[in-house]
């Protein structure tokens, strides 16, 4: 290849330095080089990491969880901010009890109920918001007259004749 050229750190392939990314996550110790594929699927793996961390109040998630991951995205297709959606929903919304490090509650079921909630609360959102344009006053703030104070003085000597 013509020019400079940078090797992915995950695929090992050659590219040209301009169609690369320099990177380096919070956890890394130096920067390492990656090609577009690698590079946005090193950025979603690690969005799916914090929000796992998250949900769970874990450092790292373990080997169950990406195996899970894995299979849900082979078996479904769901991308990683579906299954981060539907963990948000079944533990904030349903307030479901954490019992373990598990990404087994996710099923075509309660991503279907997600879905819903999510899209309940979109036309809610619209229709709050539509409601709002409408009902969009104008304020009219009157402009205060200068009232004219009449000042009255006082004599102190008055006071101390009585």
């Amino acid at each position: 290849m013509p020019g400079k050229t940078r090797v992915c750190f995950i695929c090992k392939k050659a590219f040209l330095k301009n169609d690369m990314h320099e990177y380096a996550s919070a956890r890394a110790k130096q920067l390492h080089w990656y090609c577009e594929k690698c590079y946005k699927e090193k950025i979603e793996r690690e969005n799916f990491s914090d929000a796992v961390c998250k949900i769970f109040g874990i450092k790292m998630p373990g080997p169950r969880i990406w195996t899970e991951r894995k299979r849900l995205i082979d078996t479904y297709g769901y991308t990683d901010n579906t299954i981060i959606d539907c963990l948000y929903y079944l533990y904030e919304v349903k307030k479901m009890k954490k019992l373990a490090e598990s990404l087994c509650l996710i099923t075509p079921i309660t991503v279907n109920e997600m879905l819903q909630y999510k899209k309940q609360k979109s036309v809610e959102a619209s229709q709050l918001a539509a409601a709002m344009q409408q009902e969009q006053t104008e304020y009219i703030v009157p402009t205060q007259k200068k009232k004219h104070i009449h000042k009255i003085e006082y004599d102190p000597d008055e006071w101390l004749d009585d």
